[in-house]
């Protein structure tokens, strides 16, 4: 049977967070400058990543891994398209999958569009795993809060109604590095993701997170993936292989 597939271009910013106080904070927020929380969801993901041995997938500007959470299991395809301005642009094609399918990953799981993508950039070449990365995420969906002059009444225009339906994601995460059965790292980090607002609505949450949090927070380029990379491999010099550090 044929898993439908679902492909985004996710844009988000990730800051990496210095002081727990501040984390734990960002984590119980109810409101953030003009926006108001109005769903909050805690779950802990365990992102297995898998690269071929020559890191072909990375070299392409992409990964692939499997997400699994108490209620659901899923392998996600993304790809680099920018960064500007602290904002990372990627294509995201994610598909769910059944418990018994997991070991798909290892065999190539031809059938799901994320191994479709995968398999266009690294032909018949064996996949392995890299590493895990648990999160610990606290999830809070931000809305723009309604201004007097505009709540609800006969005659409000369709572009003024749509204000009402921006979204921006905050994830509050701790992330732990697994490899080998023990934990290589851990960092504290918030993603702020455009889920349905104009850019410069987004914008406005990002700046209203730097600006309750200045002090604790850091702009961040580095992705889990990355993060992950740094810690258990390091690049080979004079062959320009990857090695395992141990």
């Amino acid at each position: 049977t044929e898993i439908r597939a679902r492909a985004v271009v996710e844009r988000e910013a990730r800051f990496l967070v210095s002081e727990p106080s501040v984390h734990r904070a960002a984590a119980r927020l109810t409101a953030l400058g003009p926006f108001r929380v109005i769903r909050r969801h805690h779950e802990r993901q365990h992102n297995t990543y898998f690269d071929t041995d020559d890191m072909r997938l990375w070299g392409a500007k992409s990964v692939l891994k499997l997400r699994e959470t108490a209620s659901a299991r899923e392998v996600t395809f993304k790809k680099a398209l920018a960064y500007r301005d602290g904002v990372a642009s990627r294509l995201e094609v994610t598909a769910r999958i059944r418990p018994a399918q997991r070991d798909w990953m290892s065999r190539g799981g031809v059938a799901i569009e994320p191994m479709r993508r995968v398999r266009h950039l690294i032909g018949a070449q064996r996949l392995r795993k890299l590493f895990t990365i648990v999160t610990d995420r606290t999830t809070l969906i931000l809305a723009q809060r309604r201004p007097a002059s505009l709540k609800l009444r006969r005659g409000l225009s369709e572009a003024r109604r749509a204000k009402e339906g921006h979204r921006v994601e905050l994830d509050v995460d701790r992330v732990a590095v697994r490899h080998r059965r023990r934990v290589a790292a851990r960092r504290l980090e918030i993603e702020v993701e455009n889920l349905s607002a104009t850019p410069a609505v987004f914008r406005a949450a990002i700046t209203a997170l730097r600006q309750r949090y200045h002090r604790g927070l850091r702009l961040s380029g580095v992705s889990k993936f990355e993060f992950g990379r740094r810690v258990c491999y390091t690049r080979c010099s004079r062959h320009g292989t990857f090695a395992r550090l141990h």
